[in-house]
């Protein structure tokens, strides 16, 4: 590898940056400075904070002590760590290897060019130099011997990094075949999510089922402090009592102690805790060996990752000479088995109508269902309403909590329906954004554009209408109501999402964004169309307030201080008032839908721009 080969790569890495920054805009360059220049002063008060704080504490630490705090900070970079790549599975490289093939550069400086680049992120930015800080506090107070800490902190996150790097870099290499791909990306994120949020169920299920024998046990030692502050044997024998009880609670904080220091011994995470343990009872030699050994695996990684890098290039390569040469089939040669299996084959998606819609509406409804059931980032988008639903249902599964919320089964059917709509909110407000050059179809057709929206709407109605339908079953079983409520709440769903369309419409013609495909990251994106985006959020909930209306009339009506008539009160008022609001919001969706049409027909053009601009 020749260091001219290094600084070419700089030079064009820097080049690019600094024509994206240009192509920014002044208003968004003017807040990227802003973020950078608080994420550097929030690094430099981290390691103030973090020297100050050692400084004070240091002296009179223990070395279990040392070893919790360590963990802890070791465990929030993970934790971290670990959200940024649930976030951006698939590594996108800084720099594409196969742009440069046929450039007289080493691939080994373009690939410790990406890996490094791969340090740029809001963990390494915030947590290394509270790392970094302790470690020089622990020097000052502890001596020479805490300098291992730093070899330590290093090879924690060149060990962190590189597994990664390297996971990435096998989840993109599966991702270039899309039939395989395309649930990956789903289930891998599914099972970090879970294992995320595994302590948190863990810790609502535990602290259900020991809440009383807690309560318990505080009381009786209330009662057994308060017998022993008298006199006579009474108290003599409380007082031996709570003296054993202080023995076995000491006894099992040491069992506890040495558990946590044997699984930082064993598991790879926690040799940095327990190194910088090691390295404050002056054992060096262990201290050193974990430094060694996160390095080693850290290494080895990356040497993995760049030979089957090297070896998937050249596999590319080869199979691309090999379509280059083959020969197309004669014109013809199709069997009489595919022949007759193409004739009775069942009619695919896309070629399906929808009843009450016009052909054209139809078309485009189940062109775009069958491209967003395709696109693995709406396989992840689809995710989040499972977590949530996993994580409430958790969280009132205990009787106590749902017996008080049952009063108010109306707004938690309301909470239900919002939470399905809003897990899709990304897909209405940008239906143009997966579109990409595909968009020119739609600019070509002569699709009246207020059918193109609806053909739009209709695709991913059966997403956020099937995660509400699921989500009311679920709230029905935790806080059960009458048939009239659920019937209302079904028509309730209805009419948000009819509204909320008719937000994502407004906000995918007045600012689209180009999506990067295989994730759901905005390329280029300008200040205008990121404002656009969070005003639609800021307005859903004004836009959506309207739905509560039926659920206050109904209470208000219900109740005996109105004096309402008998008759009225027997009626089933919440349904039909949801009726009569779903058929008002039918008509006002209709109405705006041909207004916003003449919109998209005027700026057209801009979206075209957009989304197909490099």
């Amino acid at each position: 590898m020749r260091l001219d080969h290094l600084r070419a790569t700089l030079w064009l890495r820097w080049r690019i940056l600094r024509n994206r920054i240009r192509r920014g805009g002044k208003v968004g360059n003017v807040l990227f400075g802003l973020l950078l220049g608080f994420c550097l002063l929030a690094a430099v008060g981290l390691f103030v904070g973090a020297f100050a704080l050692g400084i004070e504490l240091s002296p009179e630490a223990e070395p279990m002590t040392v070893l919790l705090t360590w963990g802890g900070l070791a465990l929030a970079f993970l934790f971290s760590w670990t959200i940024g790549l649930v976030t951006d599975l698939q590594r996108s490289d800084a720099m594409s290897f196969k742009n440069l093939l046929h450039l007289p550069v080493s691939l080994g400086w373009v690939f410790l060019y990406n890996y490094l680049s791969s340090f740029v992120s809001l963990s390494v930015g915030l947590l290394l130099p509270a790392m970094t800080g302790l470690c020089l506090a622990l020097v000052v107070t502890a001596g020479p011997r805490m300098l291992l800490g730093f070899p330590l902190v290093l090879g924690f996150l060149v060990m962190i990094t590189a597994l990664t790097y390297q996971l990435r870099g096998w989840l993109a290499r599966l991702m270039e075949n899309k039939r395989r791909g395309r649930n990956i990306l789903a289930v891998v994120t599914l099972v970090f999510v879970l294992l995320l949020q595994a302590p948190n169920l863990i810790n609502l299920g535990t602290s259900r089922l020991g809440r009383a024998e807690r309560r318990e046990q505080r009381q009786e030692l209330r009662e057994l402090t308060k017998v022993s502050q008298g006199k006579g044997p009474e108290a003599d024998a409380a007082k031996a009592e709570l003296e054993q009880r202080e023995a076995r609670g000491r006894e099992e904080e040491l069992v506890v102690q040495q558990r946590i220091t044997l699984a930082a011994q064993v598991v790879p995470v926690g040799w940095l805790p327990y190194g910088m343990l090691a390295s404050f009872e002056g054992n060096a030699v262990h201290a050193l060996l974990c430094a060694l050994g996160m390095l080693s695996i850290g290494a080895l990684s990356l040497w993995r990752s760049f030979h089957t890098t090297v070896r998937t290039l050249g596999r590319a390569g080869s199979a691309a000479r090999t379509n280059a040469i083959a020969l197309p089939t004669e014109p013809g040669s199709v069997s009489v088995q595919h022949e007759r299996a193409r004739r009775v084959r069942k009619a695919l998606l896309v070629e399906r109508s929808l009843p009450f819609v016009g052909e054209r509406a139809s078309g485009v409804a189940m062109g775009t269902l069958r491209g967003l059931l395709r696109a693995p980032e709406v396989k992840l988008v689809l995710l989040s309403p499972v977590i949530l639903l996993v994580v409430f249902g958790a969280l009132f599964a205990d009787a106590s909590r749902r017996a008080s919320l049952s009063a108010f089964a109306p707004s938690v059917s309301l909470g239900a329906v919002m939470l399905g709509l809003l897990s899709i909110l990304q897909l209405i407000q940008n239906q143009f954004g997966m579109d990409r050059a595909g968009f020119r179809a739609f600019v070509l057709s002569p699709v009246p554009r207020a059918e193109l929206l609806l053909g739009k709407n209709l695709a991913t109605a059966p997403l956020g209408l099937g995660i509400g339908l699921v989500a009311l079953v679920a709230s029905q079983f935790l806080f059960p109501a009458d048939l009239a409520h659920f019937v209302g709440a079904c028509l309730q769903l209805g009419s948000a999402y009819l509204l909320l369309c008719l937000v994502g419409n407004f906000v995918s013609i007045l600012g689209p964004m180009r999506l990067r495909e295989g994730s759901l990251k905005a390329m280029n994106a300008k200040f205008a169309t990121i404002a656009w985006q969070l005003f639609s959020v800021l307005a859903i909930p004004l836009v959506l307030s309207p739905l509560a209306i039926p659920s206050a009339i109904d209470f208000l009506l219900s109740g005996p201080w109105l004096g309402t008539p008998t008759w009225v009160r027997a009626l089933p008022l919440f349904p039909l008032l949801h009726a009569l609001e779903l058929v008002a919001v039918v008509l006002l969706y209709r109405w705006l839908l041909r207004r916003q049409g003449e919109l998209l027909q005027e700026r057209e053009q801009r979206i075209l721009d957009v989304l197909t601009r490099d």
